[in-house]
C-alpha cells in the first residue's frame, strides 16, 4: 500500500509535510481546547493560560515531528501485521523518544509555572523564598528553552525522515 504513495503524481515532500499538519493539527485541536477551558474554569492568571496552550502546541508539533520522521525513516514494510509495526524497533524508539520530549517540555514548563502560581497565591511559603520577579524570568525562561527543544524535536526527526523517504526505493 505505501508504494501507491510513491507513484503518486507529487512531490515526496509534500506528502511527508501534509501528513505531519494533519497528525500536528487533529492533536492540537482538542488538546488546547481542553487545556484553555480547564484553566478558564480553574481562573488561572492569563500569562500561564499562555504558557499553557503554548505547552500544549509545543507537545503536539513535537509529538507529530517525531512520530511522522521516524516513521519515514524507519519503516517497516516486512510485517504484515500493522499492530506488530508499533513493537518494533521504530515504533519503540518513538515511545521512547516521545517520553522523553513530553517530560522535557512539561518540566522546562510545568514546574515554574507551578512555583509561579503557588507563590503568588502564598501557598508553601515560597513568597518569602523566591519573589514573584524571579519566579516570572524563571518560567520566561523555561517557555525560551522549549521553544529551542521543541523546534529541534519537530525540525531534526522531520528533515531526516525527508530524506530517507525521497531516497527510498520501491
Amino acid at each position: 500500500l505505501f508504494f501507491l504513495l510513491a507513484l503518486l503524481p507529487l512531490d515526496r515532500s509534500r506528502i511527508h509535510w501534509t501528513k505531519f499538519l494533519f497528525g500536528a493539527i487533529v492533536s492540537m485541536l482538542p488538546c488546547t481546547l481542553l487545556v484553555g477551558i480547564s484553566d478558564l474554569m480553574l481562573r488561572v492568571v492569563p500569562f500561564v493560560i499562555v504558557s499553557h496552550l503554548l505547552t500544549c502546541v509545543l507537545l503536539c508539533l513535537g509529538l507529530s515531528g517525531l512520530a511522522v520522521g521516524l516513521g519515514a525513516k524507519l519503516p517497516n514494510f516486512r510485517e504484515p501485521s500493522p499492530s506488530k509495526i508499533a513493537a518494533g524497533f521504530g515504533g519503540t524508539l518513538n515511545l521512547v523518544l516521545s517520553g522523553l520530549y513530553i517530560v522535557v517540555i512539561v518540566s522546562l514548563t510545568a514546574v515554574p509555572s507551578h512555583f509561579l502560581l503557588a507563590a503568588t497565591t502564598g501557598r508553601h511559603g515560597l513568597s518569602m523564598v523566591w519573589t514573584e520577579e524571579l519566579l516570572t524570568r524563571w518560567l520566561y525562561a523555561g517557555i525560551a528553552a522549549s521553544l529551542v527543544v521543541g523546534a529541534l524535536a519537530t525540525l531534526v526527526p522531520m528533515l531526516i525522515g525527508l530524506k530517507a523517504f525521497r531516497e527510498l526505493e520501491f
